[in-house]
């Protein structure tokens, strides 16, 4: 009924919601984000069918788990193991195609890290803003960010156990810096946008807003406000948003 009901309304101001119809898929998806501890299976996610306003059917609007959005995947779990999924994968891929020129013996360490800082670590953090980083999506993230640093100093795994070779050493030689610096900074800088806006703007009730329920059994899934609450630790900056 809300499908069809939107359908018809949008209808009404010449806009057009794009349906399916016949072997035709619809470009417009619907998602279903189930309670915590419920399972996905567990709700009715088959095909809805759009209805005229006499109540005739004139095409459908299928479920999908995940779909993309301004270039972040938003999965119906509400993690972002999806969309961190995806960035170092497209990361991987632009890297490799930069790979004879960020490995060559013959191009200057700290252009390789400017190169790498412009169209690596862009791709890869493109959205991190909005990610609630679990502490597996951290390290899975660090050690892409270290293997790229490494092979850009041509240093293996077995150079770097051999003489002790540090990380921080090897950011050193590119002029680069760690994973957490660039993804806090990030995080912070958004934050602290959200936190200059207005009280009547969605953005900033959302980030000191507070639910009056109680809360579920078992450890609470992971939140961009704990996110944020644990970027803001580390450099020893003030939690109380909301005072």
């Amino acid at each position: 009924m809300g499908a069809s009901y939107r359908f018809n309304h949008l209808r009404r101001f010449g806009l057009r919601m794009h349906i399916g119809f016949d072997t035709t898929l619809s470009k417009t998806e619907a998602t279903y984000f189930p309670p915590l501890q419920m399972d996905y299976s567990t709700a009715d996610t088959s095909r809805l069918d759009i209805r005229n306003a006499d109540g005739s059917t004139v095409g459908f609007v299928d479920f999908t788990k995940e779909f993309k959005y301004l270039g972040s995947i938003i999965d119906s779990s509400l993690t972002s193991d999806a969309d961190v999924n995806m960035r170092i994968k497209s990361a991987t891929s632009a890297f490799g195609a930069l790979k004879n020129v960020l490995t060559s013996l013959s191009v200057d360490l700290r252009v390789k890290g400017r190169i790498y800082n412009a169209l690596v670590l862009s791709i890869l953090l493109y959205g991190s803003e909005a990610w609630c980083l679990r502490e597996d999506l951290f390290n899975r993230l660090r050690s892409f960010h270290n293997r790229c640093v490494r092979s850009m100093c041509r240093i293996t795994m077995t150079h770097t156990m051999k003489h002790r070779i540090t990380s921080k050493s090897l950011f050193e030689r590119l002029g680069v810096g760690s994973f957490d610096s660039y993804y806090n900074r990030r995080l912070l800088h958004w934050a602290g946008h959200v936190a200059r806006m207005p009280m009547d703007r969605m953005p900033r009730k959302l980030l000191t807003g507070w639910v009056e329920h109680a809360r579920p059994v078992g450890c609470p899934q992971m939140t961009w406000g704990r996110t944020l609450n644990q970027a803001l630790k580390r450099y020893d900056l003030p939690t109380n948003f909301g005072h």
